[in-house]
Formats: C-alpha cells, structure tokens, sequence
C-alpha cells in the first residue's frame, strides 16, 4: 500500500519477505500447495485455481473490429441504424458510412457515445429534443409520422374514403381494428 503512495519510505527488506512470504496472485501469506511459474513467482495453488476458473474477470464484451475491452478506457458508439456497439477507434481507422459489419449506411447523427462526457451527453439531449420537437410539428400539421415515413395514412384525391363517402377530417383515413385484422381473425 505505501509503495505507491510513497515509494522512498518503504523498508527493501519488507518488500523483499513480501515476494518469499506471500502468494504473487493474492497476496495472503504462502501455505501449502504451492506453485511456481516460469518467471519464478510463488503462488498458492488454491488462489491460482481460483483466478484460473474465474477468467471472465475482465470485460465481457468488446469491439468486434478491434477487439477493445468495452470497459471504460476507451469510447465506445452505438450505430442507431443497426445497433452495433463499436469502438471510436474502429470509426476513425476504417472511414466508411456504412457500418462495418452489417454494411447498413449510416451517417454522424447515427452515432450515440456510450457513457459519454457531460458534453456528448448535452448533445445527445439536444438532438433528442429537437427529433421530438419535429414529430411534434409534423403530427399538428396533419401529416402522420409512422417509422419515419411522413404521409401515411393521409388521403390523396378528392377525400373520398374506399366506401365512396366524403371524408371530414381533414382528409387523414381512420382506421378500425377489423380493417387490418388478419383473414382468420374473428370480432
């Protein structure tokens, strides 16, 4: 603990009988069984067995580009078209606007920063409130928003529905659940 904090006042034989009293892996006092690997460091073989079983101690999921831990050191975006998870690093050494495993097209605003900086995160929040304040707009104007496609549901013509009967409502077509049921659907 104090040689790192303050390298100067750590007694050398302290560290000395840490190396040959202690496990290199644990840290607790040397017992029996014990092991040693080819640099020379001493283990007790029931801490190595342990940390041999349970390897899965560092990250869980990487970039599937460059293989970069999805831990914290490194920025990571996810891809809104595909929901791809990629590192910064894969952007910026493979220039491309499509996604680089699915191929999907994708362009700047797709990309969210994961765990991002107070900034980033600003920018995200804008960005979401200005795409909400859009859909807003468009569905006073009269035009439906539905995945992104203006215009559905909306009549074109002289607002005659299917029936023949004029439509008052301001030409957009009401739908009722039995007209998109399916075939075999009873009421």
């Amino acid at each position: 603990m104090y040689a790192v904090e303050k390298p100067d006042k750590v007694d050398p034989n302290e560290k000395r009988l840490g190396k040959w009293l202690n496990c290199a892996l644990s840290y607790e006092p040397l017992t029996e069984p014990c092991v040693i690997d080819k640099l020379g460091n001493i283990f007790n073989k029931g801490a190595l067995v342990e940390a041999l079983l349970d390897a899965a101690d560092g990250a869980m999921f990487q970039c599937p580009l460059t293989g970069l831990e999805f831990n914290g050191k490194y920025k990571f975006f996810a891809l809104r078209n595909c929901g791809l998870v990629v590192s910064a690093k894969a952007l910026k050494e493979v220039k491309s606007s499509a996604c680089l495993v699915c191929h999907k097209d994708f362009v700047e605003s797709d990309k969210m920063v994961i765990n991002g900086s107070e900034e980033e995160v600003a920018a995200l929040r804008e960005r979401m409130e200005e795409e909400k304040s859009k859909t807003v707009k468009e569905k006073k104007r009269g035009t439906d928003v539905v995945d992104g496609k203006k215009d559905c549901g909306k009549l074109e013509g002289n607002e005659k529905l299917e029936n023949g009967k004029k439509s008052n409502n301001g030409g957009v077509k009401k739908f009722r659940a039995v007209d998109v049921a399916p075939a075999n659907a009873t009421k």
